[in-house]
């Protein structure tokens, strides 16, 4: 069921659903406010134990089956074979991050060795300076492993890896643009959202390290973060895909399109990045201006997906037959609960918090996860302009597993 609504309509809306759900199931049904089409069950809640137990059982089941091959899952659309990549490919951590949540989750030795095996994969990476996703790539799964990891040899391994991988996605510094260089646009310099997971990386490490070197770290991946700030965040709290500098001023060259609906548009999965990856930089430096960014990012978030929806893959998309992307709406939830933890104000600390649980109870639900299927979580996109298809990736697992942790930690 297709409903257009404005914003003033909204709370009826929402408040009729729950109505009905007391007398019909739930199905997923498309609701579409003046910005946004989202989709959103006919009740929205607050995760239960029962799902969180039903979604670590279903991907206890799906992870295990993308185990074997000397090759890392990267995901599947549509009906598509489920490809694989080598430990070069920017998804390549999430997986044995996943596998590594799981292990947390049930203390079983047989997640350790998988997660132990895989995370041995992508550590060689750290010393390669070609991508600006080594936050992804390395920090991920070998952050996950220097916490969880029993074994106080590895885990030094993995300290010894996010060195090395923090010093090299330094390499990519511009002084003057103030900012690690994602990757060159055709003859563009280019700088794109999704780097806010990665250069809090150099934060932490360059904290842990203390002394020029760590210091020189720290500023840097803060300087970055401000720069994404004050450059890739609208005056409304929407965010950018991708900006060309000029590398000699410094200056904004101007945007490059990516993979949103246009250079002007606001791509969902890019706005997710951007919450999350701000609040950690909050919590690890406690500059009041990457707050704002964050609090900025979350609430233009909230004000165009109401609590327990999935939008489309672009913020400004309002056809209800566009593609979801599940796994932005995962990553948000993970962002929203690291900002929760970190958040000064009690009041917003409690809002994005309960955002965040009503979400994960609505992907704990199907479409979005099923009982039968590859991969954990359902209907994510990845580059609709490229294959609009809807899919199964490696990185909407990996976050709506990390939230489901950061969740249960509530309780614990």
């Amino acid at each position: 069921m297709s409903r257009r609504r404005t914003a003033a309509a909204g709370a009826v809306v929402v408040a009729l659903v729950a109505l009905l759900a007391t007398a019909y199931p739930r199905p997923a049904v498309a609701v579409t406010d003046a910005a946004t089409s989202v989709t959103c069950t006919a009740e929205q809640q607050a995760i239960t134990d029962a799902q969180q137990d039903r979604v670590w059982s279903i991907a206890a089941t799906r992870l295990v089956a993308l185990s074997g091959p000397l090759t890392l899952p990267f995901g599947a659309t549509g009906s598509s074979t489920y490809v694989r990549t080598s430990a070069y490919a920017w998804t390549a951590g999430f997986y044995p991050a996943s596998l590594w949540l799981m292990y947390e989750h049930t203390s079983d030795p047989a997640w350790l060795r998988l997660a132990e095996e895989y995370t041995q994969r992508v550590l060689p990476v750290a010393s390669w300076h070609g991508t600006h996703d080594l936050g992804f790539m390395v920090g991920l799964p070998a952050g996950l492993g220097e916490r969880i990891d029993p074994s106080p040899v590895r885990m030094n391994a993995y300290a010894t890896a996010l060195r090395t991988a923090a010093r090299s996605l330094s390499t990519r510094w511009n002084g003057r643009v103030h900012a690690l260089r994602s990757s060159y646009y055709g003859a563009s310099w280019g700088v794109i959202i999704d780097s806010a997971m990665n250069a809090p990386m150099l934060i932490e490490v360059g904290q842990r390290e203390g002394g020029v070197d760590g210091q020189r770290l720290v500023r840097r991946g803060a300087q970055h973060m401000l720069t994404l700030a004050n450059s890739f965040v609208r005056a409304d709290g929407s965010t950018r895909h991708r900006l060309a500098f000029n590398p000699r001023t410094g200056a904004v060259a101007g945007p490059i399109y990516g993979q949103g609906l246009s250079t002007s548009s606001t791509w969902s999965r890019g706005q997710a990045w951007a919450i999350n990856g701000f609040a950690q930089a909050f919590g690890l430096t406690g500059d009041a201006r990457l707050l704002d960014a964050a609090r900025r990012t979350a609430d233009y978030w909230i004000s165009h997906v109401p609590a327990g929806c999935i939008p489309a893959w672009d913020l400004d998309v309002t056809d209800d037959d566009a593609p979801r992307d599940s796994s932005a709406a995962a990553i948000t939830a993970d962002g929203l609960l690291a900002l929760s933890r970190v958040e000064t104000d009690a009041a917003r600390s409690a809002s994005y918090r309960a955002y965040a649980l009503t979400t994960l109870g609505t992907l704990a639900s199907a479409p979005w996860t099923i009982d039968e299927g590859r991969g954990v979580l359902q209907r994510q996109s990845y580059n609709v302009p490229a294959d609009p298809r809807e899919g199964t990736y490696s990185w909407g697992d990996a976050y709506l597993l990390h939230a489901l942790a950061a969740a249960a930690a509530l309780t614990s």
